[in-house]
Protein backbone atom coordinates (compact mmCIF):
# COMPACT_ATOMS: atom_id res chain seq x y z
CA UNK A 1 0.00 0.00 0.00
CA UNK A 2 1.37 3.67 -0.24
CA UNK A 3 1.12 5.75 2.06
CA UNK A 4 -2.19 6.75 2.88
CA UNK A 5 -3.07 10.58 1.60
CA UNK A 6 -4.00 12.42 5.41
CA UNK A 7 -6.95 14.96 5.68
CA UNK A 8 -5.43 18.34 7.01
CA UNK A 9 -8.31 19.02 8.73
CA UNK A 10 -8.62 15.79 9.75
CA UNK A 11 -12.62 15.27 10.64
CA UNK A 12 -14.28 17.05 13.36
CA UNK A 13 -15.00 14.31 16.28
CA UNK A 14 -16.88 14.80 19.77
CA UNK A 15 -16.69 12.55 22.70
CA UNK A 16 -19.99 10.96 23.06
CA UNK A 17 -19.54 8.89 26.11
CA UNK A 18 -16.45 7.88 27.99
CA UNK A 19 -15.86 4.59 30.66
CA UNK A 20 -13.36 4.86 33.05
CA UNK A 21 -9.52 3.21 32.73
CA UNK A 22 -9.16 0.20 32.14
CA UNK A 23 -11.94 -0.24 29.00
CA UNK A 24 -11.89 -2.18 26.70
CA UNK A 25 -14.70 -1.29 24.00
CA UNK A 26 -14.75 -4.47 21.38
CA UNK A 27 -17.74 -3.70 19.02
CA UNK A 28 -20.48 -1.39 18.48
CA UNK A 29 -24.28 -1.69 17.06
CA UNK A 30 -27.00 0.97 16.25
CA UNK A 31 -30.54 1.01 17.16
CA UNK A 32 -33.18 2.23 14.79
CA UNK A 33 -33.94 4.78 17.14
CA UNK A 34 -30.49 6.15 17.14
CA UNK A 35 -29.23 4.96 20.11
CA UNK A 36 -25.89 2.63 20.60
CA UNK A 37 -24.99 -0.51 22.24
CA UNK A 38 -21.41 -1.26 23.38
CA UNK A 39 -19.63 -4.43 24.49
CA UNK A 40 -17.14 -4.82 26.54
CA UNK A 41 -13.72 -7.35 26.45
CA UNK A 42 -12.48 -6.12 29.77
CA UNK A 43 -16.09 -7.54 31.40
CA UNK A 44 -18.72 -9.42 30.01
CA UNK A 45 -20.67 -6.27 29.95
CA UNK A 46 -23.32 -4.72 27.34
CA UNK A 47 -24.24 -1.25 27.61
CA UNK A 48 -26.46 0.93 26.16
CA UNK A 49 -25.88 4.76 25.63
CA UNK A 50 -28.07 7.51 24.39
CA UNK A 51 -26.22 10.26 22.33
CA UNK A 52 -28.72 12.60 23.36
CA UNK A 53 -28.08 11.78 27.37
CA UNK A 54 -24.42 10.85 26.68
CA UNK A 55 -25.35 8.39 29.73
CA UNK A 56 -24.16 4.60 29.65
CA UNK A 57 -26.23 2.35 31.25
CA UNK A 58 -25.72 -1.57 31.58
CA UNK A 59 -27.90 -3.63 29.62
CA UNK A 60 -26.73 -6.72 30.74
CA UNK A 61 -23.40 -8.47 32.45
CA UNK A 62 -22.61 -12.47 30.88
CA UNK A 63 -21.33 -13.93 34.36
CA UNK A 64 -20.43 -16.48 33.00
CA UNK A 65 -17.79 -15.08 30.96
CA UNK A 66 -14.92 -12.86 30.79
CA UNK A 67 -15.82 -10.93 28.15
CA UNK A 68 -17.87 -9.95 24.78
CA UNK A 69 -16.81 -9.63 21.45
CA UNK A 70 -19.19 -8.86 18.42
CA UNK A 71 -23.08 -7.76 18.48
CA UNK A 72 -25.71 -7.61 15.16
CA UNK A 73 -29.06 -6.62 14.72
CA UNK A 74 -30.89 -9.44 12.95
CA UNK A 75 -35.08 -8.32 13.60
CA UNK A 76 -35.42 -4.74 14.72
CA UNK A 77 -33.93 -4.54 18.20
CA UNK A 78 -32.73 -8.32 18.77
CA UNK A 79 -29.23 -8.70 18.62
CA UNK A 80 -26.96 -10.93 18.74
CA UNK A 81 -23.51 -11.32 20.83
CA UNK A 82 -20.35 -13.35 21.58
CA UNK A 83 -19.42 -13.68 24.69
CA UNK A 84 -16.38 -16.20 26.26
CA UNK A 85 -13.15 -16.31 27.85
CA UNK A 86 -10.84 -13.60 26.58
CA UNK A 87 -8.40 -13.08 29.15
CA UNK A 88 -7.64 -9.49 28.30
CA UNK A 89 -4.32 -9.30 30.59
CA UNK A 90 -2.24 -12.23 28.96
CA UNK A 91 -4.01 -11.91 25.50
CA UNK A 92 -4.81 -15.74 26.14
CA UNK A 93 -8.14 -17.31 24.49
CA UNK A 94 -9.86 -20.41 25.59
CA UNK A 95 -11.30 -22.26 22.13
CA UNK A 96 -14.82 -23.47 22.52
CA UNK A 97 -15.49 -21.16 25.25
CA UNK A 98 -17.74 -19.24 23.11
CA UNK A 99 -21.78 -18.96 23.16
CA UNK A 100 -24.25 -16.75 21.21
CA UNK A 101 -26.91 -14.83 23.11
CA UNK A 102 -30.01 -13.21 21.86
CA UNK A 103 -30.46 -9.47 23.33
CA UNK A 104 -34.01 -8.97 22.64
CA UNK A 105 -34.61 -4.79 23.47
CA UNK A 106 -38.26 -4.90 21.79
CA UNK A 107 -39.83 -4.49 25.40
CA UNK A 108 -37.51 -1.95 26.40
CA UNK A 109 -39.64 1.49 25.61
CA UNK A 110 -42.09 0.42 28.24
CA UNK A 111 -39.30 0.22 31.49
CA UNK A 112 -38.57 -3.61 31.15
CA UNK A 113 -35.32 -5.13 30.96
CA UNK A 114 -33.76 -6.74 28.07
CA UNK A 115 -34.97 -10.43 27.07
CA UNK A 116 -31.74 -12.56 27.30
CA UNK A 117 -31.37 -16.14 26.02
CA UNK A 118 -28.73 -18.59 24.93
CA UNK A 119 -28.64 -19.52 21.41
CA UNK A 120 -25.85 -21.07 20.56
CA UNK A 121 -22.26 -22.75 21.31
CA UNK A 122 -19.72 -22.20 18.96
CA UNK A 123 -17.77 -25.56 20.43
CA UNK A 124 -15.63 -25.53 17.52
CA UNK A 125 -14.64 -21.28 17.58
CA UNK A 126 -11.13 -20.35 18.44
CA UNK A 127 -12.29 -16.63 18.91
CA UNK A 128 -15.43 -15.12 17.50
CA UNK A 129 -14.80 -11.60 16.45
CA UNK A 130 -16.79 -9.68 13.76
CA UNK A 131 -20.56 -9.91 13.08
CA UNK A 132 -22.35 -9.73 10.46
CA UNK A 133 -26.18 -10.32 8.92
CA UNK A 134 -26.37 -13.08 6.15
CA UNK A 135 -30.17 -13.03 5.78
CA UNK A 136 -32.77 -11.34 8.45
CA UNK A 137 -35.62 -13.88 6.81
CA UNK A 138 -33.68 -17.20 7.65
CA UNK A 139 -32.20 -15.50 10.79
CA UNK A 140 -28.46 -16.41 9.85
CA UNK A 141 -25.13 -14.53 11.12
CA UNK A 142 -21.48 -15.02 9.88
CA UNK A 143 -18.96 -14.60 12.51
CA UNK A 144 -15.00 -14.06 11.59
CA UNK A 145 -12.97 -16.56 13.81
CA UNK A 146 -9.61 -14.94 13.90
CA UNK A 147 -8.35 -17.29 15.82
CA UNK A 148 -8.71 -20.24 13.41
CA UNK A 149 -8.66 -17.93 10.51
CA UNK A 150 -12.79 -19.32 9.32
CA UNK A 151 -16.24 -17.75 8.64
CA UNK A 152 -18.89 -19.34 10.70
CA UNK A 153 -22.54 -19.66 10.09
CA UNK A 154 -25.02 -19.89 13.25
CA UNK A 155 -28.78 -20.07 13.20
CA UNK A 156 -29.74 -17.94 15.40
CA UNK A 157 -33.63 -19.54 15.32
CA UNK A 158 -32.25 -23.31 15.65
CA UNK A 159 -28.62 -22.96 17.14
CA UNK A 160 -27.47 -24.72 14.01
CA UNK A 161 -23.61 -23.74 13.55
CA UNK A 162 -21.37 -24.39 10.44
CA UNK A 163 -17.63 -23.31 9.12
CA UNK A 164 -18.75 -21.99 5.48
CA UNK A 165 -15.19 -20.25 4.60
CA UNK A 166 -11.54 -21.04 5.16
CA UNK A 167 -9.32 -19.53 3.28
CA UNK A 168 -5.28 -18.90 3.49
CA UNK A 169 -6.10 -14.79 3.31
CA UNK A 170 -8.56 -15.31 6.66
CA UNK A 171 -5.65 -17.06 8.67
CA UNK A 172 -3.35 -15.26 11.31
CA UNK A 173 0.73 -15.83 10.43
CA UNK A 174 2.38 -18.72 11.99
CA UNK A 175 3.40 -17.71 15.49
CA UNK A 176 5.20 -15.69 16.83
CA UNK A 177 2.99 -13.43 15.07
CA UNK A 178 0.42 -12.00 16.42
CA UNK A 179 -3.05 -14.62 16.18
CA UNK A 180 -5.22 -12.61 14.60
CA UNK A 181 -6.57 -13.49 11.12
CA UNK A 182 -9.87 -12.42 9.82
CA UNK A 183 -11.11 -9.93 11.90
CA UNK A 184 -14.03 -7.42 10.71
CA UNK A 185 -16.15 -9.30 8.18
CA UNK A 186 -19.10 -7.41 6.12
CA UNK A 187 -21.65 -8.00 3.34
CA UNK A 188 -22.15 -5.73 0.28
CA UNK A 189 -23.62 -6.20 -2.86
CA UNK A 190 -22.79 -9.76 -2.94
CA UNK A 191 -19.49 -9.79 -1.66
CA UNK A 192 -17.98 -10.70 1.92
CA UNK A 193 -14.87 -8.27 2.69
CA UNK A 194 -12.95 -9.02 5.41
CA UNK A 195 -9.68 -7.68 7.39
CA UNK A 196 -6.76 -9.90 7.93
CA UNK A 197 -5.37 -8.11 11.28
CA UNK A 198 -1.83 -9.69 11.58
CA UNK A 199 -1.57 -10.80 7.65
CA UNK A 200 -2.47 -6.70 6.99
CA UNK A 201 -4.85 -7.46 4.46
CA UNK A 202 -8.43 -5.99 2.90
CA UNK A 203 -10.04 -8.43 1.10
CA UNK A 204 -13.04 -9.68 -0.40
CA UNK A 205 -14.65 -13.03 -2.24
CA UNK A 206 -18.08 -13.02 -4.02
CA UNK A 207 -20.53 -15.37 -1.78
CA UNK A 208 -24.13 -17.38 -2.45
CA UNK A 209 -27.30 -16.92 -0.51
CA UNK A 210 -25.82 -19.47 1.99
CA UNK A 211 -22.44 -17.77 2.69
CA UNK A 212 -20.01 -19.85 1.23
CA UNK A 213 -17.78 -19.54 -1.91
CA UNK A 214 -18.73 -18.43 -5.00
CA UNK A 215 -15.46 -16.80 -6.68
CA UNK A 216 -12.23 -16.09 -5.81
CA UNK A 217 -10.40 -13.89 -3.32
CA UNK A 218 -9.47 -10.38 -4.16
CA UNK A 219 -6.68 -9.01 -2.03
CA UNK A 220 -8.19 -5.26 -1.88
CA UNK A 221 -5.39 -3.12 -0.42
CA UNK A 222 -2.17 -5.37 1.08
CA UNK A 223 0.57 -3.90 4.30
CA UNK A 224 -2.92 -2.05 5.47
CA UNK A 225 -3.38 -2.53 9.51
CA UNK A 226 -7.11 -2.73 10.10
CA UNK A 227 -9.15 -4.12 13.05
CA UNK A 228 -13.04 -3.69 12.06
CA UNK A 229 -14.31 -1.11 9.28
CA UNK A 230 -17.63 -0.63 8.04
CA UNK A 231 -19.17 0.97 4.36
CA UNK A 232 -20.93 4.11 3.62
CA UNK A 233 -23.99 4.81 1.56
CA UNK A 234 -20.76 5.49 -1.65
CA UNK A 235 -18.90 2.40 -1.27
CA UNK A 236 -16.18 3.59 1.33
CA UNK A 237 -15.27 1.46 3.96
CA UNK A 238 -14.18 3.40 7.00
CA UNK A 239 -11.56 1.42 9.04
CA UNK A 240 -10.53 1.07 12.48
CA UNK A 241 -6.49 1.15 12.63
CA UNK A 242 -6.29 0.14 16.54
CA UNK A 243 -2.68 -0.03 16.91
CA UNK A 244 -2.10 3.34 14.96
CA UNK A 245 -4.71 5.20 16.65
CA UNK A 246 -6.13 6.61 13.81
CA UNK A 247 -9.49 6.37 11.42
CA UNK A 248 -8.62 5.43 8.06
CA UNK A 249 -10.37 5.36 4.90
CA UNK A 250 -10.82 2.66 1.52
CA UNK A 251 -12.41 4.82 -0.88
CA UNK A 252 -14.25 3.12 -3.57
CA UNK A 253 -12.65 5.04 -5.82
CA UNK A 254 -9.37 3.77 -5.27
CA UNK A 255 -6.68 5.09 -2.67
CA UNK A 256 -6.38 5.61 1.36
CA UNK A 257 -6.66 8.59 3.20
CA UNK A 258 -6.65 8.55 7.34
CA UNK A 259 -9.25 10.86 8.39
CA UNK A 260 -8.85 11.28 11.88
CA UNK A 261 -6.43 10.64 14.80
CA UNK A 262 -2.70 10.36 14.51
CA UNK A 263 0.02 7.99 16.54
CA UNK A 264 0.23 10.32 19.14
CA UNK A 265 -3.02 11.33 19.83
CA UNK A 266 -5.47 9.74 22.27
CA UNK A 267 -8.52 11.26 19.71
CA UNK A 268 -8.92 7.58 18.26
CA UNK A 269 -6.98 5.73 20.00
CA UNK A 270 -7.15 1.71 19.77
CA UNK A 271 -10.45 1.89 17.87
CA UNK A 272 -11.83 -1.08 17.59
CA UNK A 273 -15.33 -1.06 15.56
CA UNK A 274 -17.63 1.48 13.94
CA UNK A 275 -20.90 2.33 12.83
CA UNK A 276 -22.34 5.20 10.62
CA UNK A 277 -25.85 6.87 12.69
CA UNK A 278 -29.44 5.46 11.31
CA UNK A 279 -31.76 8.41 12.21
CA UNK A 280 -31.90 11.71 9.34
CA UNK A 281 -30.07 13.99 12.25
CA UNK A 282 -26.64 11.10 12.44
CA UNK A 283 -26.68 9.61 8.94
CA UNK A 284 -23.30 11.11 8.15
CA UNK A 285 -21.91 10.67 11.78
CA UNK A 286 -19.89 7.66 12.43
CA UNK A 287 -19.86 6.55 15.80
CA UNK A 288 -16.50 5.31 16.86
CA UNK A 289 -15.31 3.01 19.30
CA UNK A 290 -11.43 2.66 21.37
CA UNK A 291 -9.88 0.76 24.06
CA UNK A 292 -8.22 3.88 24.98
CA UNK A 293 -4.92 2.68 23.97
CA UNK A 294 -5.24 -0.15 26.38
CA UNK A 295 -2.79 -2.81 23.79
CA UNK A 296 -0.21 -0.02 22.56
CA UNK A 297 0.02 3.08 24.94
CA UNK A 298 0.04 6.38 23.01
CA UNK A 299 3.65 7.30 23.12
CA UNK A 300 4.36 4.52 25.24
CA UNK A 301 2.46 5.39 28.31
CA UNK A 302 -0.54 7.19 27.80
CA UNK A 303 -4.05 4.90 27.96
CA UNK A 304 -7.63 6.52 28.84
CA UNK A 305 -10.82 4.59 29.32
CA UNK A 306 -12.33 3.63 26.31
CA UNK A 307 -14.30 5.86 24.83
CA UNK A 308 -17.40 6.19 21.88
CA UNK A 309 -16.67 9.15 19.51
CA UNK A 310 -19.11 10.53 17.15
CA UNK A 311 -16.86 11.42 13.93
CA UNK A 312 -18.81 13.72 11.26
CA UNK A 313 -17.93 12.70 7.94
CA UNK A 314 -20.50 14.53 5.88
CA UNK A 315 -17.52 17.05 4.67
CA UNK A 316 -15.24 13.69 3.26
CA UNK A 317 -15.23 13.76 -0.45
CA UNK A 318 -15.33 10.64 -2.09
Amino acid sequence: MAQPQVLDPELPSKLVHQFPKPTWIENIAVRSNGDILVTLLTSPELYHISPSTKEAILVHKFDKFLALTGIIEVKEDVFYIGAGNFHLKTFANEQGSYKIYEVDMTGLSNGSNANIKEVAHLTGAGLPNGFELLSREAGTILIADSEVGALWKVNVKNGNVEKVIELDEMKPPPPPAMQMGINGVKVRDGYLYWSNTAKMLFCRIKIDGEGKEAGAVEILETDILIDDFCFDKHGNAWLTQHGLNVLGVVKASGGVVTAAGSIDKLTVAGGTACQFGRTASDADVLYFVTTGGMSAPVNGTEVEGGKVVAIDTAEFHH
